[in-house]
């Protein structure tokens, strides 16, 4: 799962030129990478100038949990918008939440909401 902030980031490899492997916990099994869930807050996401947040998968079922005290206003599928950094998100899912931000994401990230009164 990619958190769009502009920046490309490659994936590491060793001396010979193939990928690093996952160094896993004893008893886990391979499977259970796909299985893991991330959990972020909204408020520590970034946006951009204009508010918006692109959250892009890798073409796998990325689940991502997001915490938030803001109501969501409103959700739908974007028509043709280019964000600031030049992500064209036309036919993405958005999430506008009460303090304007915007979250899109692709169809390959499931998104649940956890709404947290403070």
């Amino acid at each position: 799962m990619v958190i769009d902030d502009g920046a490309v980031l490659p994936m590491p490899i060793n001396g010979d030129g193939d990928t690093m492997p996952v160094k896993m916990m004893p008893g886990t099994a391979a499977s259970s990478l796909d299985d893991l869930s991330v959990t972020l807050q909204l408020s520590d996401m970034l946006p951009d100038a204009n508010g918006e947040i692109v959250i892009l998968g890798d073409g796998a079922e990325s689940p991502l949990n997001i915490v938030t005290d803001l109501r969501l206003l409103e959700t739908g599928i974007a028509a043709s918008h280019m964000t600031e950094g030049g992500v064209q998100v036309e036919g993405l899912t958005y999430w506008v939440f009460e303090d304007g931000t915007k979250v899109y994401h692709s169809h390959d990230v499931t998104i649940h909401l956890d709404h947290q009164i403070i």
